[in-house]
């Protein structure tokens, strides 16, 4: 058990490593990925223009995409006085604290303070989360409102609350304006599978769950409705764009079908929900030997929150890396309730076995990372030192403890020095290697270039790890 005072300072201290991955150098790194591009490109063009209500890209209109996360980043980039990276960056950074904090809280609601920490905990720790918490896209706010509709619904049908009922239809909404149809994947179907395996189908005949969806669509459809009216070829456009995961092909110059094979995620979500990942033998486990929570329906339909959008995306034609963060969620929940459901000798061994390599690649990073400060940043050797020590006692603390079988101690050492050299690696280092890759060697200075070309030259191998440059300049 945690106290009430200690699942606070736990929770705090997760949303306050993550809050230091998510905001060192936010703004600093180069646009990357061609989403993120656009959102600026598209923001930028509203700020300009004063015309909300259709995002265009250049000269081109843009209906790709409903306008939510649009609106979000040209209010920032407004109040900001800036329309930079920063500006689509900064609501999900904002977005991915909402949603550890909900989950947390979900996972709290559902078993306790212990199991919203560790919910919480494993969800900090996701590569994706981390990924798409510092990109300017719309997809952490779509996961953040699609999580929110679910916890509302779970409350709902836990308490039958009818006042919740316009709180889900606003959400859904909402969730609606951000990615149209992968809604119906991510809220709809998990929902619709939960009442039919409770039997409870009839539940939407309801007349207060009738008005609840059907002010959902007129939120979610209004921007449609305008834009149908407004702009000639919309729905030929919309129309396009609706088919593409079902199989359609791509008729616009430019776009990328990123058509996969039906089994894609089973190699690419443990990738992606890396290290907590090495929880997911165990979650699957306890998903199979409880008939999928057959007896808890709450835990249930937390289960059904990660299982039927692996399912559906699965079997769309259409797959991307980051379609995985809506599972994420739902996944940390059965991950944290299999650990939970352990016995203490199984919890002593699985902190053997999976946190001796966390905690022994924890000290190989933090050794790759003052080499990086000392070699490539020019950094006092004696300072770099100082703070290595402190990032490296913590690791090594987490070492003896795994190897004493304590998770508990392993997880509350490990997980902050993680956090903190995730943050160094996020905001320091991958923001580096980008501002090399941007401007290219005449772009550094002269101690700068020949401090790269002796590491080069030295040490070869270093600068393939940080794929810092490439070719006959680094000889």
């Amino acid at each position: 058990m945690v106290s009430r005072r200690g699942a606070r300072i736990c929770a705090a201290g997760i949303l306050g490593g993550l809050a230091l991955v998510l905001f060192l150098n936010l703004g600093s790194n180069t646009l990357g990925r061609i989403s993120e591009q656009r959102c600026v490109m598209v923001v930028r063009g509203m700020v300009a223009s004063g015309d909300w209500l259709v995002p265009r890209l250049g000269n081109a209109v843009r209906l790709q995409k409903p306008p939510l996360f649009y609106w979000i980043g040209s209010a920032t980039a407004t109040l900001l006085g800036d329309t930079g990276p920063t500006a689509v960056r900064l609501p999900s950074a904002l977005a991915t604290l909402a949603l550890v904090a909900l989950v947390m809280r979900w996972g709290t609601t559902l078993g306790g303070s212990g199991l919203g920490i560790t919910t919480g905990a494993a969800l900090a720790a996701m590569l994706q989360l981390t990924t798409s918490g510092r990109r300017g896209d719309a997809e952490m706010l779509l996961a953040l409102l699609c999580v929110a509709a679910l916890v509302v619904f779970d409350r709902l049908h836990a308490t039958r609350r009818r006042a919740l009922l316009p709180l889900f239809g606003v959400v859904g909404g909402l969730a609606f304006l951000t990615k149209a149809t992968a809604v119906i994947l991510v809220v709809a179907l998990p929902i619709l599978a939960f009442l039919a395996l409770q039997r409870e189908l009839r539940r939407l005949r309801d007349p207060g769950v009738l008005g609840a969806c059907a002010l959902a669509l007129a939120i979610g459809l209004s921007w449609y409705a305008a834009i149908f009216a407004l702009v000639p070829g919309a729905f030929e456009t919309l129309w396009h764009d609706l088919i593409l995961p079902l199989g359609g092909s791509p008729s616009r110059a430019g776009d990328s079908a990123h058509f996969r094979p039906v089994w894609w995620y089973v190699s690419t979500l443990p990738t992606r929900a890396a290290p907590a990942s090495l929880l997911l033998p165990i979650a699957i486990w306890r998903l199979w030997t409880t008939r999928l929570y057959r007896s808890e329906p709450r835990l249930r339909f937390a289960a059904l929150a990660f299982v039927v959008p692996l399912v559906a995306f699965s079997l769309l034609p259409q797959k991307q890396k980051h379609y995985t963060l809506v599972m994420l969620p739902g996944l940390a929940l059965v991950s944290a309730e299999a650990v939970r459901a352990l016995a203490p000798r199984a919890r002593a061994w699985l902190a053997r076995v999976a946190g001796t390599p966390l905690a022994l690649a924890g000290l190989g990073g933090t050794a790759l990372l003052a080499l990086f400060f000392v070699w490539i940043e020019g950094q006092s050797p004696l300072g770099v030192a100082a703070g290595a020590a402190v990032l490296g006692g913590l690791f090594a603390f987490a070492l003896v403890s795994a190897l004493r079988g304590g998770a508990a101690r392993f997880a509350y050492a490990w997980l902050p020095a993680f956090l903190l050299a995730l943050a160094l690696l996020r905001g320091v280092i991958d923001v580096r290697v980008a501002y090399v890759t941007a401007v290219g060697l005449d772009g550094l200075s002269l101690d700068e270039k020949e401090r790269l070309y002796r590491v080069a030259r030295e040490q070869p191998w270093f600068i393939d790890v940080f794929q810092l440059t490439a070719g006959p300049e680094s000889d």
